[in-house]
């Protein structure tokens, strides 16, 4: 009989309580009282639903930890969604993630000229297909991009506003701001690096073994800052931190969250590569058009002169065919990307289980994260 997953317990608990709650916080961003403001503050609370809420439910497993290691030993054993329950006092933390990421999607989003997310047509988007329908000439020329990024920087700010207003009385208030703020700096400064990367590389002070370098420590730090941080890093740390976690489990949770979050976004490579757009959510091939340096373009580059150059015809060209992505796809799987990337990806979700048999959690707790890693593996979207 195949055992049970019991962070898919705790997913489920926490997820359904979070999604109820922040359609009663969407509800009230919607009515925004300007007519001329109402639309996007619509917008936003739109697409701050239908995600799946995987890092307010890591802020919930965060605190769950803390107070495992607190009363190890000392409490009648507890079924997930249990546990989950009585983490929802980490509620506010958990959507003030939720909102957050939002916010910077929209802003990634601009970045990447990206029509969907989440399934849904994108801000910056949405607001050129209201003007096109009104017959409204924008004379600007990027006035829906700069429309959207005034929107994911309201909603930075309304997620700060979610935690100062309703943590107020939590002695720790400002650890988790300060710790909060931070996720959020280290994540800008991994999707600058991200957008800078592709015209560093081609510097051409540097010389080719330079470049090289180069590319390999800042995908690296890429996947460290933009992902791993922000997805898993951060989220779990700041549960932990409410929940008064021991620095030394908080150490070893966030070296486990590390890989576990770096494995998370190599999948994500591979999917921006060759997953189901309609499964996915998003634009495929959008990562071909802003040429993304990721796992894969940097084996080709490093490994495969020839291919490299067969590469370079349709990486960073829009907008992207379907015979434009099949050629990279096979690009890819002929030059052994594909492979190499998917082992590196296991070897970080080995790291993870790791650094997990290493911390002093309780039983119950370390099956839950070893959950979260066969979840995180196993994901097809």
């Amino acid at each position: 009989m195949e055992k049970k997953n019991t962070f898919l317990e705790f997913y489920a608990e926490s997820r359904g309580r979070l999604e109820q709650k922040i359609r009663e916080y969407n509800g009230k961003t919607a009515q925004e009282p300007h007519p001329l403001l109402k639309p996007f503050f619509e917008d936003f609370a739109d697409l701050n639903e239908g995600g799946k809420l995987l890092r307010g439910v890591f802020v919930n497993l965060g605190y769950a930890l803390a107070r495992a290691e607190q009363e190890k030993g000392n409490s009648e054993e507890e079924s997930p969604a249990e546990k989950s329950r009585a983490s929802s006092v980490s509620d506010p933390l958990a959507m003030a993630f939720e909102i957050f990421q939002t916010a910077v999607l929209i802003h990634d989003d601009v970045i990447d000229h990206a029509e969907l997310r989440r399934g849904k047509r994108t801000a910056h988007f949405r607001y050129a297909d209201r003007l096109t329908e009104r017959n409204i000439t924008d004379r600007a020329g990027d006035t829906p991009a700069s429309a959207a990024v005034c929107l994911g920087d309201a909603g930075l700010y309304a997620a700060n506003l979610m935690i100062a207003e309703n943590l107020s009385s939590d002695p720790a208030l400002g650890k988790l701001i300060a710790y909060f703020d931070s996720v959020v700096i280290d994540t800008i400064r991994g999707e600058l690096l991200d957008v800078i990367l592709p015209c560093e590389i081609g510097d051409p002070s540097r010389s080719p073994a330079e470049s090289d370098q180069l590319l390999m420590q800042s995908v690296r730090e890429i996947y460290h800052l933009k992902t791993a941080r922000y997805s898993v890093i951060g989220p779990l740390h700041l549960g932990m931190l409410q929940g008064g976690a021991s620095p030394e489990l908080m150490e070893l949770v966030d070296c486990f969250a590390d890989e576990a979050g770096t494995a998370f976004q190599i999948k994500d490579d591979i999917f921006g590569i060759y997953a189901d757009e309609k499964k996915l959510g998003k634009d495929i091939g959008s990562d071909i058009a802003e040429a993304k340096l990721t796992i894969l373009y940097e084996y080709v580059k490093l490994h495969d002169p020839a291919a490299h150059e067969e590469l370079l015809k349709d990486y960073g060209h829009a907008p992207v065919t379907e015979e434009m992505l099949r050629r990279v796809q096979n690009i890819f799987r002929e030059s052994g990307a594909y492979d190499y990337a998917r082992e590196e990806m296991e070897k970080c979700f080995g790291r993870a289980s790791e650094y997990l048999e290493k911390t002093a959690l309780p039983e119950s707790e370390k099956e839950m994260l070893r959950g979260l890693v066969n979840y995180l593996r196993g994901r097809d979207k």
